[in-house]
Parts: structure tokens; sequence; C-alpha cells
């Protein structure tokens, strides 16, 4: 009944706008709306960023979008797609494609190319499920070939 109650007043206080699941979802986004750094830190103390990920499904109006799903499939799916991210190929890297709306496009080698350059960071492999997430959902957020070829985060 507690985490029903926090929920229901969590979701009550999220924007009305397409949401980055890190920042604008969860507890953290309760707690921190306006507190990016400490939201992500919240979200992972809290519950290791469970209550964002559903929260990001939970509501058609608050959390939802591609961005949600591509931040959901990372999450659940993050070592097999952290291994197909390097083989550029598989049925994981595929739905990703797919939840990003990258059409036809083929941007697999230069998503392999930027998570090279995820690993190259000292503290990647010591970052928590949720950190590491974060970390390629940034990736490609900020990959040219994702921007250019699929209409998630335009």
């Amino acid at each position: 009944m507690k985490k029903f109650l926090v929920t229901f007043l969590m979701l009550g206080s999220l924007q009305t706008f397409a949401a980055n699941p890190y920042t604008d979802c969860g507890i953290g986004a309760a707690l921190f709306p306006n507190t990016d750094w400490a939201a992500v830190t919240s979200n992972v103390i809290w519950d290791v960023g469970t209550t964002a990920m559903i929260s990001a499904t939970a509501s058609e109006d608050t959390c939802s979008g591609g961005e949600a799903q591509t931040a959901m499939l990372i999450h659940d799916k993050l070592e097999t797609l952290e291994s197909q991210m390097m083989l550029e190929n598989g049925n994981v890297l595929a739905s990703l494609a797919e939840t990003m709306n990258c059409g036809s496009a083929n941007i697999n080698s230069d998503i392999r190319a930027s998570y090279i350059e995820v690993l190259a960071d000292k503290d990647y492999s010591s970052k928590n499920r949720v950190e590491k997430s974060e970390s390629i959902y940034f990736m490609l957020k900020n990959n040219s070939s994702v921007q250019q070829h699929c209409s998630i985060f335009s």
C-alpha cells in the first residue's frame, strides 16, 4: 500500500512531456524535479531505479513514448545489448533500433563506435546496472547517426 501511495503521489507531480526516465521518472523526479543528478542518485538509492523504470510506462501522459521504452529495453537487456553492440548484430539491438524509430537505417557500426568510447571510461566497469544503462542511454541520445536517422530524440 505504501509503494502504491508513493507511486500515485509521484505520478501526480510529474510534468506532461516526453520525459527522460532517468531524471524525470520515479522517486528521484518526485523529490528532486529540478536537479537531475539528485534525481538519478535518489532513484538508484531508493530501489536501484526500478520505480523510475516502472513509472516510465505507468502513464501515457508522463514518462511515455520511445524514450521510456528505449530506457527500459536498455535496462532490461543490458548484458545482451552490450554484447550485440560489439557484434553489430542481434535481436535486442534490432529491437532497440525499432524502439528508437530508426526505420531501415543501419546505424549499428556507429553505435558500436560510441559504445567503445563508453567502455574506455575507466569508471564504467564499476558502475551498477542503472548507471550503465544511463550511460548507454545518453550515448545513444548523443550519437550523430541516431540523431540523423532515428526520430526518438528529435
